[in-house]
């Protein structure tokens, strides 16, 4: 997996309501939360560390965990907080690899995400790009790629970009291991109540059993 981008992983109202909660919020320098590396490309804003930023962040949680896509997909075991970040123009996030733990959260990072928040016609620029891949989804639309990858965020020409960035440790921390999972689940759900879905669900949780980590 390069990337995988989920769409409409926000409901229209969740999304509506997290966009006017942040049209009012306290932004700040983007290098108080990043890593060595980070902080020689990073240039832009975050929000506030505060209650409302933690009650933003548990609700993108909660729809992250209710989606049907999201848990097969990530097998997560354990999440930071989601960040919500700002570029206005003239910002940018140079080329980089992300920390492989996370110091402030004790996660090691095994899958990105960054949830846009902005409509992509209402800015310039901004693409996220991913190894050689250059995506700029709808509001509301998660891109979700492996840590390891070089990525940045391309600088903004016009208007603002708004998205919430997380990191995922999953059960799984093969890449290769949680392909073939997702390929099981993918094909249990097309067998449906075929006499042969059992067989195959043991299949896929014997897997599990065998590649999870506590």
């Amino acid at each position: 997996m390069n990337l995988t981008i989920i769409r409409k992983l926000l409901s229209p109202e969740l999304l509506a309501q997290i966009n006017a909660r942040l049209a009012h919020a306290k932004w700040v320098d983007g290098l108080a939360t990043a890593g060595q590396a980070a902080a020689r490309v990073k240039r832009n804003l975050q929000l506030e560390s505060g209650p409302e930023a933690q009650e933003l962040a548990e609700l993108v949680k909660k729809a992250l965990l209710a989606n049907d896509k999201f848990p097969p997909l990530a097998l997560p075991r354990r999440l930071t907080p989601p960040m919500f970040s700002r570029y206005e123009v003239g910002m940018e996030y140079g080329a980089h690899t992300d920390d492989a733990v996370r110091s402030r959260d004790g996660i090691r990072t095994d899958l990105a995400g960054t949830l846009f928040l902005s409509e992509p016609e209402s800015y310039d620029g901004g693409e996220l790009v991913v190894n050689s891949s250059s995506v700029k989804p709808g509001a509301g639309d998660l891109v979700l790629y492996p840590a390891t990858t070089v990525h940045r965020v391309a600088p903004v020409t016009r208007g603002v970009r708004l998205a919430a960035v997380f990191w995922v440790q999953s059960l799984v921390r093969s890449h290769e291991q949680r392909e073939l999972l997702l390929a099981l689940h993918g094909a249990i759900a097309r067998l449906g109540d075929h006499p042969v879905t059992v067989s195959v669900e043991a299949v896929q949780q014997n897997l599990l059993r065998m590649w999870a980590e506590p």
